[in-house]
């Protein structure tokens, strides 16, 4: 499906899998703005280069999946249940997000893991209690980030001042524990020198 317009199409509950949507030869992917794709799937599919400007992805799926450099700015993975109770809910895994766009979503609580997230723009992103368990973290940008609570066991953290976002409550592993400390402007040394 090469260079498709999706915009404001009604794609909820859609499955796809194996599809391309990124054209190599153009270097274009879909265009998926304003699309409601709750509960879509994507399994295997290349998605590279598709813009997903505020498009309704709650309860997106998207696993072993190729999304390199595809635009989720202010695309909402959240539904309103009231007034004061917002949700999100997402299973994004195994995926390449490389130079992808996630400035301004809320992916907090979604299952994250197994996916590459190098030189991401994450700027005013919400992670709170997201699952990033064995992925590659290294956001590009990154102001307003908050990973509070945020699962980061067996990832690759790397490119990011943990002075500047809100990460109280992180879970990581002791292996990475010396990674986080220089990013804190600590030397380590080995307890028997």
């Amino acid at each position: 499906m090469l260079n498709c317009n999706f915009g404001n199409a009604n794609l909820q509950d859609c499955w796809f899998s194996g599809c391309s949507f990124y054209d190599k030869e153009q270097l274009v992917g879909c265009q998926f703005k304003l699309a409601d794709l709750r509960r879509a799937e994507f399994y295997e599919c290349d998605i590279s280069l598709s813009t997903f400007n505020r498009a309704q992805l709650f309860q997106l799926t998207l696993d072993h999946c190729r999304a390199v450099e595809t635009d989720f700015n202010l695309a909402a993975f959240t539904i309103a249940i009231s007034r004061k109770l917002v949700i999100s809910s997402a299973q994004l895994t195994n995926t390449d997000f490389r130079y992808a766009d996630f400035s301004s979503t809320n992916l907090s609580k979604c299952n994250l893991s197994h996916s590459k997230f190098s030189s991401v723009i994450m700027t005013m992103t919400n992670l709170d209690e997201a699952d990033l368990t064995n992925t590659e973290f290294s956001p590009l940008h990154y102001s307003g980030l908050s990973v509070s609570n945020t699962d980061f066991r067996n990832a690759e953290l790397s490119g990011i001042d943990f002075r500047k976002v809100d990460s109280s409550g992180i879970k990581i592993l002791e292996w990475q524990q010396s990674a986080i400390l220089e990013s804190f402007g600590f030397v380590l040394y080995p307890d028997n020198s």
